[in-house]
């Protein structure tokens, strides 16, 4: 068979995720051995269930691979992508995990996770090192961290080939220096998600180097993902929109003691929206303003009391093709939700009724309740509404 042929079954059973089938072929042919560990070991996972045991097992996984690589060091070339638990681990297994770490010369995907909030001061030193190193890497694209706190600013810094930055439930905090590892680099985003911005947040979002520059560049960024739990997080999600001059993709989630006031002002960034999604949670429903602010900010834009129809039509707006709103209702009884879904349907219909008459705007509703009746939580009750 030509081994075009070859490659496109392999790719396939990839595909199915029929790993047993890819490991019995690579020991089977070499024909089949480059691309069956290809697939094999492109992403890595260094991770355990939350366990009293979890690091041992980390550390047994990692050195088993060591071994691996030391036998067959090419093996390391196709390791693309890790998933990476940083746990509680002793001297001897730091050593062992941070010695695979700087095999791993091709990657360019890494995602630090912690199973529950845990201070990056206390990882050890030598294991930092060797993550720095992984992300600080020429072919790194790709950054996610999770449930990591007092993570330093300085950090990104030097991460000035990140493109794609993933952040959910981190707390920064920083003293040292911001200085670049090259003069002039900054990592330039095309992709952001920021997941429970928390206050420090801004630390990151409008920390700037010695020289001046800010630490994260927004003006390619073409993406952006943000979850506002509180009001403090308003002033860096600011800070993105008034940098982010090409922004295609926008999508916000807002909690009930949160508002989108002072979020939609004519910053540059609109002109090139073409997707807007919005999940709102909402507690006690207004009549007058069932989304936040959302009509009203908008309408502030022109300064007039014209209809929603006219705003998104101004300069700002043009390109603007596709608008998702998500909204979550909290009722305490499960017949509350009737009344309630049929007041928001009727506020928000009479407030935005031209919106909807727009061709070039494809509009979009989900409707979701969730409480509790009677100690008995009734989870999520959807309902899919074109107004």
């Amino acid at each position: 068979m030509p081994q075009e042929l070859i490659d496109k079954f392999i790719d396939d059973l990839w595909f199915e995720r029929e790993i047993d089938a890819l490991k019995t072929l690579s020991q089977t042919s070499r024909l089949f051995l480059h691309r069956c560990r290809r697939h094999l070991f492109t992403y890595i996972h260094l991770s355990y269930a939350n366990s009293t045991d979890q690091s041992q097992r980390i550390a047994r996984k990692a050195k088993n691979l060591d071994e691996v690589l030391v036998k067959v060091p090419e093996i390391a070339n196709y390791v693309q992508r890790l998933f990476f638990v940083v746990s509680n681990f002793n001297n001897a297994e730091v050593h062992i995990i941070s010695q695979l770490l700087i095999r791993f010369s091709m990657i360019n995907e890494c995602s630090l996770y912690m199973f529950s909030l845990r201070n990056w001061a206390l990882v050890a030193p030598e294991l930092q090192s060797a993550i720095s190193r992984l992300v600080y890497s020429p072919r790194m694209k790709t950054f996610s961290l999770h449930g990591i706190h007092n993570f330093p600013v300085a950090f990104f810094a030097s991460c000035i080939n990140i493109t794609e930055l993933y952040i959910q439930w981190c707390a920064f905090e920083d003293h040292a220096s911001l200085g670049n590892a090259e003069t002039g680099s900054i990592a330039k985003l095309h992709s952001l998600n920021l997941c429970g911005m928390s206050a420090g947040m801004e630390k990151l979002i409008c920390g700037r180097s010695q020289g001046g520059s800010p630490i994260l560049d927004f003006s390619h960024l073409q993406e952006l993902t943000a979850d506002l739990p509180k009001r403090e997080a308003l002033p860096a999600l600011q800070e993105i929109l008034k940098r982010a001059t090409k922004l295609i993709l926008l999508r916000l989630k807002v909690d009930e003691e949160c508002s989108l006031n002072g979020v939609f002002q004519p910053f540059s960034s609109f002109g090139s929206l073409k997707s807007l999604s919005l999940r709102l949670s909402i507690d006690d429903i207004d009549p007058e303003d069932p989304l936040f602010g959302l009509c009203d900010e908008l309408r502030r834009i022109e300064r007039t009391n014209t209809d929603l129809n006219d705003v998104l039509t101004l300069p700002g707006y043009t390109k603007l093709r596709r608008l998702r709103l998500e909204i979550l209702l909290w009722s305490e009884v499960m017949e509350d939700y009737d009344r309630e879904e049929r007041e928001l349907n009727g506020a928000t219909r009479a407030q935005c009724s031209q919106l909807f008459n727009r061709p070039s705007l494809d509009f979009s509703h989900l409707v979701a309740l969730e409480g509790i009746d009677d100690d008995e939580t009734f989870g999520y009750f959807y309902c899919e509404s074109d107004f």
